[in-house]
C-alpha cells in the first residue's frame, strides 16, 4: 500500500500526519511518502523520523491584494503541477492531507487524479483549504464533533485527534530523572512554542518573585524558544525556585509526564495533548494564528470547564498567578482532569486508519 501525507506550517498539522503514519505502519506493509513545503518546519522534523520527504512549491496566502500574494498564487500553481508528478511516480493509494497551506496543492491534485483522498481537520474551526476540499475529497476527520457542521455531513466522521503514542506512554519517574526534578514537588510546565513565546515569556519572568512567595514546593519546566533562551537562563539564575530551561524540548511527552499544571498555546496539537495526557492547563491562544483559531479552541475548552484561558492581551502576572494557584488545588484539578476525558476519545489515529484501510480495499 502507498500513502501520500501532505502537511506542513506549524506542528498542529505535522504531528497528526505522523501519528496517523506510525499507525498505519503497524497493520500494514506500507510505502509512505510525506510531501511539505521546501523551506517549512515540516521538512526537519520528517527527515529526523527517517520518512521519505519530497518538497513542493506551496506558499501561504494572506487575503489582501499584494504582489507577493500574487506570487505565492504562481507557486501555488506551479505546485499543484508538482503534486501531479509526484502522484505520477508515488501511484498512491490514497492522499491524505491535515492542513495547511501544503495540504490544498498535493490534494487538488489527487482529486484531479482520481485518486482516493482524506482531509482531517485537527482544529475546532476548519482553516479555509480544508473547508475548500470538504467539498470534494472522499472522506473528512475531525477532531471534534462541533467541527463536523462545517462540512458534508454525509462523508465527515468524528474521531477525535491522532496523538503519537509517545506523548501518553511516558513514565513519570524516567521524566523526573530526565529533568532532574524533586519528586516531592509540584511541576508547572511553561511551553509556549518556540516561535510564539516573547509575551508569555515576558510575564513568567516579571512573575517569578511573586510565585516564589504565593506558590509553595513547586519546580518548572520552560521551555523559552531559541531567540530568548540565553536572556532567561542568566536571568532566572538567582531564583529560589528549581526552574529547567529549554529552547525547545524534543520530548514534549516527557515533559507532559511529569508536570501538575502548565501554561500553553492553544493549536491543534497542544489541545489534543492535554486531552491525551489529561494536563490541568492556561490556554493563552496565539492571537495571530490563521482565522482565529487558537482562540476558537481555547473557548471550547473553557466551556467545558476543562482548561483556564486568559487571551493574550489580557495576560498580566496577576491572572498567570491566579490561573496557577486554580489548577494546583486539588479539588480543580480531579474537575477539570474529568473534562478533559470528555472532549474526545483517545483512539483518534486508531479510527481514522480504520477509515483509510477500509476506503482503500485493503
Amino acid at each position: 500500500m502507498n500513502v501520500i501525507f501532505s502537511c506542513g506550517g506549524t506542528g498542529g498539522h505535522i504531528f497528526p500526519a505522523l501519528a496517523i503514519a506510525e499507525e498505519l505502519m503497524t497493520r500494514e506493509k506500507i510505502k509512505i511518502l510525506f510531501v511539505g513545503s521546501k523551506d517549512g518546519m515540516e521538512k526537519n522534523i520528517i527527515t529526523k523520523l527517517k520518512f521519505n520527504f519530497a518538497s513542493i512549491s506551496a506558499k501561504p496566502l494572506i487575503r489582501k491584494i499584494t504582489i507577493k500574494n500574487l506570487l505565492n498564487c504562481f507557486y501555488n500553481i506551479k505546485a499543484i503541477f508538482e503534486s501531479i508528478k509526484i502522484i505520477n511516480y508515488f501511484n498512491p493509494d490514497i492522499v491524505i492531507g491535515t492542513g495547511g497551506f501544503v495540504s490544498f496543492p498535493m490534494l487538488f491534485a489527487a482529486i484531479l487524479k482520481k485518486k482516493t483522498t482524506l482531509i482531517h481537520e485537527p482544529n475546532v474551526y476548519p482553516g479555509i483549504a480544508n473547508k475548500l476540499l470538504g467539498l470534494f475529497v472522499s472522506k473528512i476527520t475531525v477532531g471534534f464533533e462541533e467541527t463536523k457542521k462545517y462540512f458534508p455531513l454525509h462523508k465527515t466522521k468524528v474521531t477525535g485527534n491522532p496523538v503519537r503514542n509517545s506523548i501518553f506512554k511516558k513514565d513519570k519517574s524516567k521524566a523526573i530523572k530526565y529533568f532532574k526534578l524533586d519528586k516531592g514537588k509540584k511541576t508547572i510546565l511553561i511551553m509556549p512554542g518556540s516561535r510564539a513565546a516573547k509575551k508569555i515569556n515576558d510575564v513568567v519572568l516579571s512573575s517569578i518573585q511573586t510565585i516564589e512567595k504565593e506558590i509553595k514546593n513547586i519546580q518548572m519546566i520552560w521551555m523559552t524558544g531559541k531567540s530568548e533562551y540565553k536572556k532567561i537562563k542568566e536571568l532566572i539564575k538567582e531564583s529560589k525556585i528549581k526552574i529547567r530551561v529549554f529552547d525547545f524540548i524534543y520530548d514534549s511527552g516527557l515533559a507532559y509526564a511529569v508536570s501538575d499544571a502548565a501554561v500553553l498555546r492553544a493549536g491543534a496539537s497542544t489541545i489534543s495533548e492535554i486531552v491525551l495526557t489529561k494536563t490541568p492547563a492556561i490556554l493563552v491562544p496565539y492571537p495571530y494564528a490563521t482565522d482565529n483559531h487558537q482562540e476558537k479552541n481555547a473557548m471550547l475548552f473553557e466551556r467545558k470547564n476543562a482548561a483556564i484561558v486568559i487571551k493574550d492581551n489580557e495576560l498580566s502576572q496577576q491572572k498567570l498567578i491566579d490561573g496557577l494557584k486554580n489548577l494546583l488545588n486539588k479539588k480543580n484539578q480531579i474537575e477539570i482532569k474529568k473534562n478533559l476525558k470528555k472532549i474526545f476519545t483517545t483512539d483518534g489515529s486508531k479510527k481514522i486508519v480504520d477509515l483509510i484501510l477500509g476506503d482503500s480495499k485493503c
